[in-house]
């Protein structure tokens, strides 16, 4: 299961807590792209970032979530991720079952 997650900032954070924050999102990178749940990462120019995760349940994605440092400072947004074909084709059958007659019972 895939899933994209971004945050941004919603909280200032201390500013005496910010070398210890980066320090730890570095391990949590480090630890999460080793384990190969973490595909991807990026940070945005404004503050916050996103990355793709890999997880085999909605309880891993929650636990691996729940790990981010900067989580309780941050709005965060997770998005289950299908490939395209899969999506386009499901959109394909719903427009067709939307076209159908509808059925009286």
């Amino acid at each position: 299961m895939r899933f994209l997650v971004t945050s941004t900032p919603k909280f200032q954070i201390p500013p005496q807590l910010v070398p210890t924050m980066i320090t730890a999102m570095e391990e949590w990178v480090k630890r999460h792209t080793a384990d190969k749940k973490l595909e991807q990462t990026w940070g945005f120019a404004r503050g916050g970032g996103g990355g793709i995760l890999n997880v085999a349940s909605h309880e891993e994605l929650s636990e691996i979530l729940t790990q981010i440092p900067f989580m309780p400072f941050s709005d965060m947004h997770v998005e289950p991720l299908v490939p395209i074909e899969v999506g386009l084709n499901n959109l394909r059958q719903g427009a067709a079952r939307m076209s159908q007659p509808a059925q009286v019972a």
